[in-house]
């Protein structure tokens, strides 16, 4: 009882989030998808990415999905949010390069830093806690080790790997992009190097370690990336996509709707049969298994996107809450992990009421510190209030 409760309380605080300044957007044939409410949308889904990684940290400490229902359906959404924050982040970079010719100057401070030290922020939070850790319980790493996770070649906590793939991603469009000329040829070319990180990620198989993990260790390093140059695709056949939008605008909701209520089914059915497991699982297949759950994990998050891109077509939402959480959506998905498992305690002592409060809280209170650093850092004077959306 206390789940469910929790759960509905927790879609009724999403919903709050999107309501205030809600309105519907005028037909005037503008441009509907911009930086500003795609950043908006992720500080939204940040939030949605705390509920789900308090599922995955409850799992983790032996609370079945079955004693945590319906709350536990987070645990099934999660990739549905990366997915649309790669997708931003495709669109967002293609967008910015179409319509601004020095784009690329500066684009290592403006870009690439911006995710790099929040990035080293949270690793040597991760690292001192690790270290901590292991002395209050007699162990050690080797040498090795804390010289890796000191430069994150291993990573501390998996859940920093959105860092390390955007940065490689960004890395990558600076290197393409400074040389091509044409939108779409730059657009195959990301698309291949997306494709290789699948491969190489479906190739590598788990990490064998609870504490440390090489890169590209785990089906949540490539199951969204595809969405990565979609985003660009978006933004460079913008236009043209807007016009369907608006023309179809019904029947593209009613459809995708339905399909994206299928594929919610089938999605669900294979997580619970471990379908990127199955290498643990004797199968005889095991590449396939994977190449099956990446293809509905695909499908999925397509779906998703068509569905929220087309209610923004009709529906304009935009608050000082959703614009301050954008600032910090970062900083929240790579800290979060940390203050599920330091506040566990509550939730043994307290229950889901107090702990699920505190995780949020703790979130944002750390985040947004974070963030502060690293403008500090960066020498920016945005702060969380003011100034423009990074």
């Amino acid at each position: 009882m206390n789940f469910s409760i929790t759960f509905y309380i927790s879609i009724a605080v999403l919903g709050l989030m999107l309501l205030p300044h809600a309105s519907l957007r005028p037909s005037d044939g503008k441009p509907f998808f911009d930086r500003v409410i795609s950043k908006e949308m992720q500080g939204f889904l940040s939030v949605f990415i705390i509920f789900h990684q308090t599922v995955i940290t409850l799992l983790h400490f032996g609370i079945r999905g079955d004693q945590m229902l319906p709350f536990s359906d987070y645990y099934y959404y999660g990739t549905l949010a990366v997915a649309f924050f790669f997708f931003c982040s495709g669109f967002g970079l293609l967008k910015r390069w179409m319509t601004d010719k020095d784009y690329l100057k500066g684009f290592m401070k403006r870009r690439i830093f911006t995710v790099l030290v929040p990035f080293f922020i949270c690793n040597y939070i991760y690292l001192t806690d690790a270290i901590i850790e292991n002395i209050q319980n007699g162990k050690s790493f080797d040498t090795l080790e804390v010289i890796c996770s000191f430069f994150g070649i291993f990573l501390i906590n998996n859940q920093m790997w959105f860092a390390v793939e955007i940065m490689l991603l960004y890395v990558l469009f600076r290197i393409v992009f400074s040389r091509i000329k044409k939108p779409m040829t730059g657009i195959l070319i990301m698309t291949g190097v997306s494709l290789l990180m699948i491969l190489i990620g479906l190739l590598a198989g788990h990490s064998d370690s609870a504490v440390m993990s090489y890169w590209f260790k785990g089906e949540w390093w490539y199951n969204t990336i595809l969405m990565f140059p979609l985003g660009m695709l978006y933004a460079y056949k913008e236009e043209r996509v807007n016009k369907v939008i608006r023309k179809a605008f019904t029947s593209i909701v009613i459809t995708t709707s339905i399909l994206f209520v299928i594929m919610d089914f089938v999605h669900r059915g294979l997580l619970d049969d471990l379908i990127y497991w199955t290498e643990y699982e004797g199968s005889k297949h095991p590449y396939l298994d994977k190449i099956l759950g990446l293809g509905a994990d695909t499908v999925f998050e397509i779906l998703f996107i068509i569905l929220i891109i087309t209610l923004i077509s009709r529906v304009r939402v935009g608050n000082p809450v959703l614009k301050f959480l954008g600032k910090i959506s970062l900083e929240t998905i790579m800290i979060n992990y940390l203050i599920c498992n330091k506040f566990y305690f509550i939730y043994r002592h307290y229950g889901i009421y107090a702990y699920l409060p505190a995780v949020l809280a703790g979130t944002i209170v750390a985040a947004s510190i974070i963030y502060l650093i690293k403008n500090i850092v960066l020498e920016r004077r945005s702060g969380l209030f003011d100034g423009e959306v990074r």
